[in-house]
């Protein structure tokens, strides 16, 4: 059996990002099909799929880890951004993506007879562009830094680090991400499917997980890419700014497939922060 294991573990790093977007996107079609009553539980859909997603991400990053050292630490505020603080999130996205649907005219330029999957996918492109321009911000504009910053005080990945994340520093990339869609008139089932789908994507990319790109790291951001996007060296933070592809970062010029050894993840000086520093402390003068 020990012989195999190499073999394995080939396997593993080439064939698990395929099968993981290909469970993503079914999850959704059976949604779409009518069988969310199936599940008996009383969350919506968008929460079972990513509880689904971040069990089958942990299990896999304790079977072949990229760095043993990363999983499960801090595991208990990662619970905490996970099951208390992302619920202040998510109502604040809730509250600001009601008001700019009130807000912001529709140019009725939304293609409603073409079929869904391209309508979705044009969500997810639009969506996408949105992050990348607000996440090139935020590493630009100290005020947008200061909240963003919470989400690279990490100092070790993992798909659940994905979540550790400021209220404030989605209602950021919300805004952008959003009315682009409402001005060209998107419908509200393509737009959820895309941001649906991103976040299977998101959490992928900070899985603590060495996988092989392929051909699919033309597009996709895998977790090896995100990684040199955390890295605590600024010239290798400044690159591979997409949230969920690195499409844009090819296109324009800022993709690193690379980080140079060893990896340092965090925000220098590397090191822990109180629970206090990275959600209060980007409010007050200095988070020291």
């Amino acid at each position: 059996m020990r012989e195999w294991l190499p073999v394995l573990a080939a396997v593993f790093r080439h064939t698990f990002v395929p099968v993981f977007l290909a469970l993503s996107g079914l999850a959704w079609v059976v949604r779409e099909a009518g069988a969310r009553a199936l599940t008996g539980l009383p969350v919506d859909w968008a929460t079972v799929v990513l509880l689904a997603s971040l069990g089958l991400l942990w299990l896999a990053e304790h079977v072949q880890p990229r760095d043993p050292a990363w999983n499960d630490r801090d595991l208990g505020r990662d619970l905490l951004y996970l099951f208390v603080i992302s619920l202040v999130s998510s109502a604040l996205i809730a509250l600001t993506t009601r008001w700019l649907a009130s807000v912001v005219p529709a140019l009725g330029l939304w293609p409603t007879a073409w079929p869904v999957a391209v309508k979705v996918t044009l969500a997810f492109l639009l969506i996408e562009l949105g992050s990348y321009v607000m996440h090139r911000l935020a590493h630009r504009v100290p005020l947008f830094w200061r909240f963003h910053q919470t989400h690279h005080a990490v100092t070790g990945l993992t798909a659940l680090k994905a979540l550790r994340t400021h209220p404030v520093d989605n209602l950021c990339f919300t805004v952008l991400r959003t009315v682009p869609a409402l001005l060209l008139g998107a419908g509200a089932s393509e737009v959820s499917l895309a941001g649906a789908f991103g976040l299977s994507l998101s959490l992928l990319a900070h899985a603590n997980l060495d996988l092989a790109p392929g051909p699919l790291g033309l597009v996709v951001n895998f977790p090896g890419y995100h990684a040199v996007h955390h890295s605590a060296a600024l010239d290798e933070s400044n690159a591979n700014f997409g949230c969920h592809t690195v499409l844009f970062d090819r296109l324009l010029g800022t993709f690193r497939a690379e980080a140079r050894a060893p990896l340092i993840v965090g925000v220098t000086p590397v090191g822990p922060r109180t629970l206090w520093q990275e959600v209060i402390g980007p409010f007050l003068p200095s988070v020291d």
